[in-house]
């Protein structure tokens, strides 16, 4: 597989990452992230994607 960008690193920084490279340039094709599960503040994503719990998409997802 290409990518235009691989973060290399799991976690609440490389996830950032990847949200606000798609974020400026939403073009770019970036690596695959996992999110592990664990306990994440999510200030960070609160404020990188401030409707983020009213997604439909994430919604289902977290049941």
């Amino acid at each position: 597989m290409e990518f235009d960008v691989v973060i290399v690193g799991a976690g609440p920084a490389g996830l950032a990452a990847a949200i606000r490279l798609k974020q400026v340039n939403p073009e770019l094709s970036v690596g695959a992230l996992i999110l592990s599960g664990a306990v994440v503040d999510p200030v960070g994503i609160d404020r990188l994607l401030p409707d983020w719990r009213e997604d439909p998409i994430i919604r289902s997802r977290r049941r």
